[in-house]
């Protein structure tokens, strides 16, 4: 019989008081592979960062992702967000901008202003195709945050660095081309000019 990843509900069903032993091999393995991501592909890869070859899809991020964040502004896919230390809600960064001193991450959706289902990636690996032809032949690159555009980010050095990943290679290791697809690290504080 096939491993098949299930709902939540599903898994907790299986497993509430168990009476009749009626949970079976076959559930507990479903349960192994609804919780270990189908990229943990070999021994110790739970305990490892997200690799570049098992992100396959577009406009996707995997690795340390902060669940039900309040979020203070309106924001698309992959815009790079700050937390307000006063408010705990997360806003566009910008570099160019005053002072802002507070954690980077990564906006994993498009958000409303004032949604608290936001989802915020704190560290990872980030696919977007969009940028397959800027990261091309960049392998390795760091990439920063840009200055001006609150939220996004450059290969190029603005007058405020701030660091926020590097450029991934090819899925094959080839080592020169890239497919849209970069470590997302980010500096600990987004520093205004």
């Amino acid at each position: 019989m096939a491993d098949n990843q299930r709902t939540r509900a599903q898994i907790l069903a299986l497993l509430a008081d168990n009476v009749t032993g009626q949970i079976s091999a076959q559930d507990l393995r479903d349960f192994v592979v609804t919780i270990m991501e189908s990229e943990f592909a070999n021994p110790g890869d739970f305990w490892a960062m997200p690799q570049a070859k098992y992100n396959l899809t577009n406009q996707t991020a995997k690795g340390w992702i902060e669940y039900s964040q309040w979020i203070g502004e309106a924001c698309s896919w992959m815009n790079m967000m700050y937390m307000d230390q006063s408010t705990g809600r997360w806003y566009k960064a910008d570099v160019a901008a005053s002072l802002k001193t507070g954690i980077i991450g990564m906006a994993m959706d498009s958000y409303v202003v004032n949604n608290s289902q936001g989802n915020i990636l704190r560290e990872g690996i980030v696919y977007d195709t969009s940028f397959s032809a800027t990261f091309s032949g960049n392998f390795g690159r760091p990439i920063y945050l840009a200055s001006g555009t609150a939220g996004s980010i450059t290969l190029v050095i603005t007058t405020s660095v701030l660091v926020v990943g590097g450029v991934a290679q090819s899925d094959n290791f080839s080592g020169i081309s890239a497919i849209g697809k970069f470590y997302f690290r980010p500096e600990w504080a987004c520093r205004g000019a």
